[in-house]
């Protein structure tokens, strides 16, 4: 079980794909996607379109 370093929610794969590949691929601890949004200074659904972005251009990060 992976949790959200910050607020300790249980992490999503998508969520844990995102941060590795925004922050840092070899990454052992990650962010929820509300707190990587409040980290980054974005809208959560920049995040969304991020992750459909990876998504499309085939990225093996993501499901």
């Amino acid at each position: 079980m992976t949790v959200c370093r910050q607020c300790g929610r249980m992490l999503l794969f998508d969520e844990i794909a995102v941060y590795r590949r925004l922050i840092y691929r070899d990454a052992e601890e990650y962010l929820c996607k509300s707190c990587l949004a409040q980290y980054l200074k974005v809208e959560e659904q920049e995040i969304d379109k991020k992750i459909e972005h990876f998504k499309s251009i085939g990225c093996t990060l993501f499901q």
